[in-house]
């Protein structure tokens, strides 16, 4: 059986008259020519199927109506009267070149989608109807076309793949916040899309600026991250639970969940241990602790130290002996520094002030203050009035004064812990800014600097001199309290101290549970003995000797008995 072409009309004539012996009607509309040509000889058998495919091809459909043969175009296959089955299953369909309208049901997913999905795959002649209401699908098409998509259908709408729908998980973060976590993933995987609100006790999650973690930046759109996740995924976080809860498939879960294991990890921490000394400026150290250190005159190892050149020059530091800032800024690896400190506080040249410990996570600021509180009035009104007075409202502020640190460290693997140290030292006068009431003013020093050091190592801070003045007057009783005559039986003394500021930080990385274990006894221990120190100083003071072990008493009872 070959064609070489041949009008449609000869094709259909020769194989629906000639071999088949069957009754025939051609549509008008019926036009096109064929080609074909069989190597091996066509079974009976096989003649209508193969005669079908040849005609769908040239847009040719065939109808079997009570023994009678419609030949139309295949363009109006939809609306010719065809068998109705209900069901999905492929293998009750029987291929025979007929019109087939098949209802089929849609269980495990949206009718929407699965006609979206077999749409691509659908001939040209098909129709196909969504109907969402039902869930139904219909098909009008060929029994050969509707049997394939029978068999599409069944593979997307599974039990199987119902479960590889979106869904929602819940995972909750163990050593984050929530917050923190769930505006990361959006900048990773959502790029600029924002999740819609939530419920109470939950927070959608917006992109932030960049500056929550210092070395995960955003990039603009979703280039690069599209195969990561689907578009359905949607991140919320929840700070009440402190999870982050999401929306999408298991696939996209599961890539989710491995970039959370990454991001909530514990955190490492850094125990900054302070301490904060006043020295006085007497005999070697009269010019102040950077000159002293430049100079060498405690004999003290070297050490990494920057400092204001102007404050090392003597004849400056002479002609302003007065002069104040923070301008002196060093490492101290050996504790040369806290060892003269140590040495000058046991002569009564040096005053410890506070001695501050904080523990602070990584890349977090820990705020560290030694002072008091002034009220400041920010305000003032008058509306009331008593009697024939106006009485002022005064809105009043407190400001922190005192000696202020703010430390933010950032730890590498290689044990270097960077700091970021901001340090305020400020204090406050008054002045008679009316003829009868002072001012409060306030005297601020500020610095700021970022150093790099190791583990362990101290960070010296100084340059902060103050110059006090002081008169005492002193006199033979009832006679110096004469007016004018009693200048005659006493005298006045006036007296000038000057005083350096030094701050000493060391930062201890704690890596772990053992790290901070053994650093809290290690603090335990250096309670203790200063405890014992305390109690040997105080019963020297009071006994004129030091207290001897009770093994040496013992024994010098024994030795008096005999």
């Amino acid at each position: 059986m070959n064609f070489d072409d041949a009008d449609v009309y000869s094709v259909i004539q020769t194989v629906f008259g000639e071999i088949l012996k069957a009754n025939y009607i051609i549509d008008p509309k019926v036009k096109g020519r064929v080609t074909f040509r069989s190597v091996a000889p066509v079974l009976q058998k096989n003649i209508l199927p193969v005669m079908e495919v040849i005609l769908r091809l040239n847009g040719v459909a065939v109808v079997e109506d009570n023994s009678l043969f419609r030949i139309i175009p295949i363009s109006d296959l939809a609306r010719e009267p065809a068998a109705v089955n209900i069901g999905r299953s492929e293998e009750k369909i029987e291929i025979k070149g007929k019109a087939l309208l098949q209802v089929v049901p849609v269980e495990h997913s949206q009718s929407s989608e699965i006609v979206k999905l077999i749409t691509p795959f659908v001939s040209v002649s098909a129709v196909i109807v969504d109907i969402p209401k039902t869930n139904h699908i219909i098909v009008v098409d060929t029994d050969a076309n509707v049997k394939r998509l029978l068999q599409l259908i069944n593979i997307f709408d599974s039990e199987q793949q119902k479960k590889k729908g979106p869904q929602v998980f819940v995972h909750h973060v163990q050593n984050s916040k929530a917050k923190d976590i769930g505006a990361l993933l959006q900048q990773i995987f959502s790029g600029s899309k924002t999740s819609t609100p939530t419920a109470a006790g939950s927070a959608s999650v917006s992109v932030p600026s960049g500056a929550m973690r210092p070395h995960i930046h955003a990039t603009a759109g979703k280039s690069g991250t599209e195969a990561l996740v689907s578009d359905l995924v949607k991140i919320y976080a929840d700070e009440i639970l402190n999870a982050i809860i999401i929306l999408g498939t298991p696939e996209d879960y599961e890539v989710i969940k491995g970039t959370i294991a990454k991001l909530d990890i514990v955190p490492r921490q850094v125990l900054i241990e302070g301490t904060i000394a006043s020295i006085q400026l007497t005999d070697k150290m009269s010019l102040g602790l950077a000159w002293s250190i430049k100079n060498n005159i405690f004999n003290m190892d070297a050490f990494t130290v920057s400092m204001n050149p102007t404050s090392l020059n003597i004849d400056t530091a002479k002609a302003n002996p007065g002069s104040s800032g923070l301008n002196m800024i060093g490492i101290d690896a050996g504790g040369s520094v806290r060892a003269v400190i140590n040495a000058l506080a046991s002569q009564s040249k040096a005053k410890l002030l506070a001695s501050p410990h904080i523990m602070v996570s990584d890349n977090r600021e820990a705020r560290i203050q030694v002072g008091q509180q002034v009220p400041i009035p920010t305000s003032e009104t008058y509306g009331t009035t008593v009697g024939t007075t106006t009485v002022p409202i005064r809105t009043i502020q407190y400001k922190d004064i005192g000696v202020i640190l703010k430390v933010k460290p950032q730890i590498n693997d290689s044990g270097l812990v960077a700091l970021q140290i901001s340090q305020e030292v400020s204090t406050y006068s008054t002045i008679l800014l009316y003829s009868d009431e002072k001012q409060i003013i306030l005297n601020k020093t500020e610095a700021t600097t970022n150093l790099v050091v190791q583990d362990g190592q101290t960070i010296i801070i100084g340059g902060l001199i103050r110059e006090d003045d002081s008169r005492a007057r002193s006199g033979i009783p009832f006679l110096s309290k004469i007016p004018i005559l009693g200048y005659l039986f006493g005298n006045s003394d006036d007296d000038a101290s000057r005083t350096e500021l030094v701050i000493l930080l060391t930062p201890h990385v704690v890596k772990n549970q053992q790290d901070a274990g053994a650093i809290t006894e290690k603090f335990v221990g250096k309670m203790t003995d200063e405890k014992m120190n305390e109690e040997i100083k105080k019963d020297t003071q009071i006994n004129g000797k030091v207290p001897e072990k009770e093994e040496n008493n013992d024994e010098e009872k024994e030795e008096s008995k005999n």
